[in-house]
């Protein structure tokens, strides 16, 4: 995946992830996180999470079979997390973010710690990774098209396509700004460019949302998004606003419970919580 792309859409996504120290390094002692970070690393939500320099290649690491893109980060413009609500919470992880990998890492989370890439405290704190796996899609255009898309240098390019010509859902990015590989490159583009000439909108996109994390038994893993939400004292992060995110306290277990519990049953009705703010 080209490294520029958060950059090239600074002005509208927020949706990036942060490769940190490789999954297989040794454990270290983890802190708890601070309650707020200091002021010379607070980002702007659109710098918060981006990728970094890596050696990791998480796409070999991940091992998934070929017609899948592993790239860092989470999507959405406001990425999903999830908070730990409830004290010695034990979850199955993975040595690797792989589903067909067996999920036999014990991994014992901090109570009221939230896992999402705007909780700049605890990404840094416990050294998290998010990686997301997206099943390849194949997107067919019906008519000719010209789109203006983002280069890597901070500017714009002219992307010249014909009917017949078949893109690549690679994954989404945010604010309906998706990457989509065509003739051995990838590009940004705005969906709604392809909606009305190609068969986007009757294609199904599968992805897995894998975080590596710190564990108090001291160890790694890698925690797939949709099983640990699936635990009774486990639920998706709190929306509380743009570039917005923090550990929970006591005070506020009942009402994120409740939130979180209505963002499962129905995920797009959830807006941000502005009595959290």
């Amino acid at each position: 995946m080209k490294k520029a792309w958060c950059l090239s859409l600074a002005a509208s996504l927020a949706a990036c992830g942060q490769p940190a120290a490789p999954p297989d390094a040794p454990p270290a002692e983890v802190a708890e996180p601070s309650e707020t970070a200091p002021e010379a690393e607070i980002q702007s939500p659109y710098e918060i999470g981006q990728p970094s320099a890596s050696d990791v290649d998480y796409a070999a690491l991940a091992a998934y079979p070929e017609g899948w893109a592993v790239t860092t980060g989470w999507p959405g413009e406001y990425p999903a997390g999830f908070v730990v609500l409830d004290p010695g919470v034990t979850v199955d992880g993975r040595a690797r973010p792989n589903p067909q990998e067996p999920a036999t890492v014990p991994c014992t989370l901090p109570q009221y710690a939230n896992y999402q890439i705007w909780n700049q405290p605890r990404v840094d704190g416990d050294e998290l990774t998010f990686i997301v796996a997206t099943k390849e899609v194949p997107v067919t255009l019906k008519s000719d098209v010209s789109i203006e898309v983002p280069t890597d240098a901070g500017g714009m390019q002219t992307l010249e396509l014909k009917a017949g010509d078949v893109l690549s859902y690679l994954r989404y990015l945010g604010e309906g700004f998706a990457v989509f590989g065509f003739n051995g490159a990838e590009y940004d583009i705005n969906e709604a460019e392809l909606r009305d000439i190609s068969d986007l909108d009757a294609s199904a996109i599968t992805e897995d949302q894998w975080v590596n994390v710190s564990c108090k038994e001291g160890t790694r893993a890698w925690l797939l998004y949709s099983e640990v939400i699936a635990e009774s004292s486990i639920v998706p992060s709190p929306i509380v606003g743009f570039g917005e995110a923090s550990d929970i306290d006591a005070s506020e277990v009942d009402d994120v419970r409740a939130q979180g519990l209505a963002m499962e049953a129905d995920p797009g009705e959830v807006t941000p919580n502005e009595s959290q703010d």
